[in-house]
């Protein structure tokens, strides 16, 4: 995992509980939302080593934000 993926995934698990912390995507990685959830559900899909449960909780998240219709 680079480390720009390491930023990409702490900066989700700290912000996952109060909503992803939208407004801070675009000055903290240069990218707007919706590619930044894109990014990040490929990133904790892809990548092994990360834990289930924060894999399904970021997985939710993702999917939440790009398709707010989609609601488990």
């Amino acid at each position: 995992m680079t480390r720009d993926e390491h930023a990409m995934l702490n900066f989700a698990v700290k912000w996952a509980p109060f909503g992803g912390g939208d407004e801070h995507i675009l000055p903290e990685f240069g990218v707007h939302p919706a590619v930044f959830y894109r990014r990040l559900q490929s990133l904790v899909t892809l990548h092994t080593g990360v834990n289930d449960s924060v894999r399904r909780r970021l997985d939710e998240l993702c999917r939440n934000k790009l398709d707010p219709s989609v609601r488990t």
